[in-house]
């Protein structure tokens, strides 16, 4: 079992700190005790807000209470919650904390990724002073209006000063890349930077476990509002690099590309195929991707401009590609190509900015689960890069089926991508 010890801010009037452990035991009782036990140590005192990311091995004992007269008892959120959360009745000096947990392929925490093994990586953070509202959606619930903005609000506990909204959602019942826009809009004025991840623990609907304090569901989506004294930065790091010349789509229904700059999407394609030198053939032969700009106005388009998306098929009579967004015409595209080095520059670049701040309390990764050794030579990239730029800093995580971060002022649903929370002590104003 890995854990890092709590790491304080140095100011005394936002005291914000934070604990990660992870732990690869199978049993998911002595894994929870393993990593509760070791965060205790470090952070000293109750959390207000904690993360747990578990590999789907610990699906069957990840919620709070177990239900079933062979299975029933206390689950791994139960054992998390009493040992680590703020649990006293909220009053003028105390509240409750707050839980949040989902299932993944695989989890990471401080030095190491987990990789198809079982994991339960967690992060708790001592927030004083900051407010925390958690909450859960499940389908077609009517309370909820999710197009009108008060009650999304209301829903979220969105106010002025929230810097972010972190949220786990289930990808066979949830439309995120729908609700992304209209979360963070909720408040008039004000633009919510949202991030968080889809749970990646089962490729069958219904398999999925998210968790909520107490409450636990395997559709929907749960998430926590981080209001007031509290700084959140975000990276997000895509593992793709372009390849050709941006084009523009003059012909597209729903999710068909059809025509690029007057000519049949898949003729480009192959003139661009055609162009490239040796390495970038080879990369082309392990997947092509398109990248959609997501600022037209641009001037010129590199890393980081793009919405990576997957080519889905081929329609080799109509010329077509079956790309995973809806299209518009008038839309300007650029293909990529899959590459461990760009991503890896590209990782290291943003964090060298990140390097310019005071050292972060702590950090949450997600990271997409085509990532890890399915892109990179060696185990535990990711995670190694994250923690030696950030000065060894508290970090807990999963690999996502989609990633959630913002890009250029706006949240978008990712792909192929890497997006980190930092965690800094801020003003409340």
């Amino acid at each position: 079992m890995s854990a890092t010890p709590a790491r304080p801010d140095a100011s005394t009037a936002a005291p914000l700190a934070a604990a990660s452990a992870v732990s690869n035991h199978l049993d998911t009782r002595t894994a929870a005790t393993e990593v509760a036990h070791a965060i205790s140590e470090s952070l000293g005192g109750p959390a207000d807000l904690v993360f747990a990311f578990a590999s789907y091995h610990h699906r069957a004992a990840l919620p709070v209470a177990i239900p079933g007269p062979r299975g029933g008892g206390v689950g791994a959120g139960d054992i998390l919650r009493r040992a680590l959360l703020r649990n006293g009745e909220p009053d003028a000096t105390s509240r409750s904390g707050v839980l949040l947990a989902v299932t993944a392929e695989s989890v990471l925490g401080n030095d190491v990724e987990l990789e198809g093994r079982a994991g339960l990586s967690v992060l708790a953070l001592r927030m004083p002073g900051v407010r925390l509202h958690p909450f859960r959606l499940l389908p077609n619930d009517p309370s909820v209006n999710l197009n009108d903005a008060a009650s999304i609000r209301a829903l979220t506990g969105a106010g002025e000063d929230t810097r972010a909204i972190i949220l786990f959602a289930d990808p066979f019942s949830t439309p995120v890349a729908q609700l992304l826009p209209l979360m963070a809009a909720c408040v008039p004025g004000v633009t919510i930077p949202i991030g968080g991840g889809l749970a990646s623990g089962s490729s069958q609907p219904g398999m999925n476990v998210l968790v909520m304090n107490e409450q636990s569901q395997n559709v929907g989506l749960v998430g926590v509002s981080i209001s007031g004294p509290v700084a959140i930065d975000w990276v997000v790091s895509q593992g793709c690099k372009p390849i050709g010349k941006p084009h523009v789509i003059t012909k597209a229904e729903q999710n068909i590309l059809i025509e690029l700059g007057g000519r049949p999407a898949l003729e480009v394609v192959r003139e661009t195929a055609e162009s490239l030198d040796e390495h970038d053939r080879e990369l082309l032969s392990k997947g092509l991707f398109f990248g959609l700009v997501i600022d037209e106005y641009k001037s010129r388009f590199g890393r980081g401009d793009f919405l990576i998306r997957n080519v889905l098929g081929i329609d080799q009579n109509r010329g077509a590609i079956a790309v995973g967004e809806l299209l518009k015409v008038g839309r300007t595209v650029q293909m990529h190509v899959r590459d461990a080095a760009t991503a890896t520059e590209d990782l290291q670049l943003l964090l060298d900015a990140q390097q310019l701040k005071d050292a972060p309390a702590g950090v949450l990764g997600f990271t997409c689960n085509g990532r890890g050794t399915r892109l990179f030579p060696e185990p535990h990239h990711d995670a190694a890069i994250l923690r030696d730029r950030l000065g060894h800093a508290p970090l807990a995580g999963f690999f996502a089926g989609g990633e959630i971060g913002p890009i250029g002022g706006r949240s978008f649903l990712h792909g192929h991508t890497l997006s980190a929370a930092v965690f800094r002590p801020g003003s409340a104003g």
